[in-house]
């Protein structure tokens, strides 16, 4: 506990200092837009790491086995795209946030839907931050995460963001980033090596584990869903584009594009074999569905290692919820409410961590509120956004075809997701990535080459 309270003094005092160096919207929303690539690619990479990553990923590995890995294998692909087609270009329309591309590239018109869609969905990435740093505070009081410790989640989250805002989380990004790595990789090098005072693990090790990317639990099908759904977030998700535009040029965004792509790989694994190694060692007991890290951080790792897996999770959960936070206020700000002050933006950051956190008091879990939050940006915005990118200045956008795609593909995954939430009707699986075909279709045909 007291190697928490040091921690939230650090970061704390990091974000006072920074407060009192915000002098515009462009400190507060896109760290200046100076930074180097090695400071991009640790943001990116605490970015990404957060519940997904870390929580979502060792509670799959457990149910589905080496086959979680592709949650972030997938993100790779979405790297690679992005470098290959989007990071010098959006990075050269000179831009805030991502649905000012699409005024850009479209009209205002598409910068207000576009908007207004991420405003909405990425709601529910915040919701799953909160919910799985609720879950690392509830291990270490020792009580479930119930209402007492999500509300104390929102709050630190809330306070946290809203002091220094982008130019805080790029600081303190490069801090976490590197705590989570020493974290999970000591924990790594400690169970897989065969050093737990665990008998069977020291007899066996992980020489009996199973390490098909696709089982009978996880196949061919479920892949291709993930790639467009989960990977398409990558490739052009708020979050990480944000990165993008705090870079000081192209070719700083797109190297930390790069790195990032196999850096999350190695991650991947790490964190897939944690996973496994807990529900074959160390398995949940009485049905209590603590997750397979909170386990290994509170039964199996030695003190000083736990505090460090500890510290290293909890850096990963808030540097994501953090940026998602400061990327959707920016966002509901600039885009739709079509204001750049700075207390408009903190009293939105406020508004929406509280929404994201009666959301997270609904109980709903981590991977499931990802999901849905993916499932009705991707199929509405990747798409159409990324065509627009790509062939601005080469084409002519026929705006209502276009608006026709964003609003039929984000129907496609909206609609199921209601359906799920309110009344448990539980469509077919495929229907956000017909919402994706939708909207890619209909982006298309919008193209009309320039003269």
């Amino acid at each position: 506990m007291k190697l928490l309270l040091i921690y939230f003094f650090v970061l704390g005092f990091i974000c006072i200092c920074d407060l009192f160096k915000v002098k515009n919207f462009d400190d507060y929303v896109v760290a200046g837009r100076r930074q180097t690539a090695p400071f991009v690619f640790t943001s990116l990479m605490a970015t990404v790491l957060g519940a997904s990553a870390t929580i979502g990923i060792a509670a799959r590995a457990e149910s589905i086995g080496f086959a979680a890995f592709w949650w972030l294998g997938v993100g790779a692909v979405g790297f690679w795209f992005q470098a290959a087609f989007l990071s010098k270009p959006i990075h050269d329309l000179d831009v805030r946030t991502l649905p000012e591309l699409a005024e850009k590239t479209v009209d205002r018109t598409g910068r207000k839907l576009v908007g207004l869609i991420i405003a909405v969905s990425w709601v529910g990435i915040i919701a799953a931050q909160f919910a799985a740093v609720a879950g690392f505070i509830g291990l270490v009081l020792s009580h479930d995460a119930g209402a007492l410790s999500v509300v104390v989640t929102a709050a630190i989250v809330i306070v946290y963001t809203l002091l220094g805002g982008q130019l805080s989380v790029v600081r303190t990004d490069a801090l976490q980033f590197g705590i989570l790595t020493l974290g999970f990789a000591a924990s790594a090098i400690y169970l897989l090596g065969g050093f737990a005072d665990v008998s069977a693990a020291t007899a066996s090790g992980i020489s009996n584990f199973d390490f098909s990317l696709l089982n009978e639990k996880f196949g061919a099908a479920d892949l291709a869903m993930m790639l467009f759904t989960v990977g398409g977030a990558y490739f052009l998700g708020p979050d990480v584009i944000s990165r993008n535009l705090v870079a000081k040029d192209a070719g700083a965004a797109r190297k930390a594009v790069v790195a990032g792509s196999f850096a999350i790989l190695i991650f991947s694994v790490i964190i897939v074999l944690l996973g496994m190694w807990a529900a074959q060692y160390a398995p949940d007991v009485a049905g209590s569905k603590t997750n397979a890290l909170f386990r290994l951080a509170s039964g199996v790792l030695p003190l000083p290692l736990a505090a460090l897996l500890s510290v290293g999770l909890l850096s990963a959960l808030l540097s994501s919820a953090d940026t998602c936070l400061i990327n959707s206020a920016a966002i509901f700000g600039s885009d739709i409410l079509n204001t750049r002050r700075i207390a408009v933006v903190r009293i939105l950051v406020v508004v929406i961590g509280l929404v994201a956190m009666v959301l997270a008091l609904g109980g709903k879990d981590i991977i499931g509120l990802l999901t849905m939050a993916y499932s009705v940006y991707t199929p509405g915005i990747v798409a159409p956004l990324a065509v627009a990118v790509i062939s601005h200045k080469k084409f002519e956008i026929r705006k209502p075809l276009w608006y026709t795609g964003v609003c039929l593909g984000g129907l496609f995954g909206l609609i199921p997701a209601i359906l799920s939430s309110a009344v448990n009707f539980v469509t077919p699986a495929y229907l956000p990535h017909i919402g994706i075909f939708v909207s890619l279709l209909f982006a298309l045909a919008g193209l009309k080459r320039r003269k």
